[in-house]
């Protein structure tokens, strides 16, 4: 695996140097693990290159992307590894090693009413990922286990046990990509269209996106018997509702208002942890835990207003585009259906409401705090015994 991961990577650089000008560079991906530096250092990125130079359709765009990236995180499962039922807190936490490979086609087609934008593009690709799961380095320490009672909450703690001794895990079906060895191989195919509306540069957004997008695992192409589907539509809409700037053009301070509704439904034989996480309610709906409420279905509505300070701070050229931002928000969410490998049924409506204080770099890294209030308080809500809670941000979603 490391020499195929080398001899891709080479490629990619390769190709490169040959045809600089065809080449755009690609960060596509960014990652944190929750007990390194309390989430605020990247443990996790994925870079590449997009090709321009076919020019299938005059005018619009052609390009295919390669990236590769990896890194090591955390992840959190909240179902019972032998009936698949739905547990309260932190059932379980451990570590992935992953390493991730991908290859995107894309066409764009038509112009868009924003300039040098094609109005739909359409995308298709494959994904490869290698992972290694490995005991949580918090392994033996206090965690909180959730809430006894919603009525009459009591805080619980227990300590994070070890692949070794949690029960019922070496013959789950629930979670069969944990059991054995710990390590799987899986190949993803993919595709979908996005529409291409929207004015957007950080400290300022107006328009519409869309993306309908379809993923496939398909049976034998992955270990542990991983086969699994997944359709989600994302629309995301926004305006801006003021805006003053400095005598220089840059931003001193805005106000935009935006909104996301995103419908998902997952099913297969076999769901792997990391193709669950995010497309669980708890991952959309902010205050939550992700991969908790995962269930087939989820439609989930998350609303933002957005005040933006000045985007040209330090007033330096490879510093411009980093800004403070507050996001005030309100989200509300369903899920409904199966829980993921089991024949249990559940569903829950879920809402918070909060506020993220953050420092933008480049619209892509969203540093800073965030404070959410459950407004629909459940046994798996983010912490036992308070429906407030405060964790760091790394990047908005949306």
């Amino acid at each position: 695996m490391k020499k195929l991961l080398t001899i891709v990577l080479i490629a990619v650089m390769a190709a490169s140097c040959l045809m600089a000008g065809d080449f755009s560079f690609l960060f596509t991906e960014l990652d944190q693990h929750p007990e390194i530096l309390a989430g605020f250092l990247p443990t996790l990125v994925t870079v590449g290159a997009g090709y321009n130079g076919l020019d299938l359709l005059e005018g619009d765009l052609t390009q295919i992307q390669a990236t590769i990236g990896g890194g090591y995180t955390q992840r959190k499962v909240y179902q019972d590894p032998v009936d698949g039922s739905p547990l309260s807190g932190d059932f379980f936490v451990y570590d992935a090693i992953q390493t991730r490979w991908n290859l995107k086609f894309l066409q764009g087609l038509g112009e868009s009413w924003i300039p040098e934008k094609d109005l739909v593009t359409l995308y298709a690709g494959y994904e490869g990922r290698w992972e290694q799961y490995v005991d949580s380095m918090v392994a033996g320490k206090l965690r909180s286990n959730g809430v006894d009672d919603i009525a009459n909450p009591v805080e619980t703690k227990y300590a994070v046990p070890t692949f070794a001794n949690w029960g019922g895990l070496s013959s789950s079906r629930v979670y069969a990509d944990l059991a054995g060895d710990q390590k799987i191989i899986a190949s993803i195919f993919y595709g979908g269209l996005k529409l291409n509306g929207m004015a957007d540069d950080g400290v300022t957004s107006d328009g519409i996106l869309g993306d309908l997008n379809f993923k496939w695992a398909p049976s034998g192409l992955s270990t542990d018997g991983i086969s699994y589907y997944s359709a989600t539509l994302n629309v995301v809409a926004s305006k801006t509702l003021f805006q003053t700037k400095f005598e220089n053009g840059s931003n001193a301070f805005s106000i935009v208002m935006i909104d996301r509704a995103n419908v998902n439904w997952t099913d297969g034989s076999f769901v792997p942890v990391y193709a669950q996480r995010p497309v669980s309610l708890g991952r959309k709906v902010r205050g939550f835990n992700t991969g908790s409420f995962n269930t087939q279905f989820t439609v989930v509505n998350n609303f933002d207003i957005r005040f933006s300070g000045p985007d040209r701070m330090f007033n330096l050229g490879f510093l411009n585009g980093i800004f403070p931002r507050l996001n005030l928000f309100v989200d509300c969410g369903w899920h409904t259906g199966e829980y993921f490998n089991s024949s249990i049924k559940g569903s829950h409506f879920l809402a918070s409401t909060g506020a993220q204080l953050e420092m933008s770099f480049m619209d892509f890294i969203d540093l800073g705090i965030q404070v959410a209030y459950i407004l629909t308080p459940t046994k798996n809500s983010g912490t036992p015994w308070t429906n407030l809670i405060m964790g760091a941000t790394f990047f908005l979603d949306f």
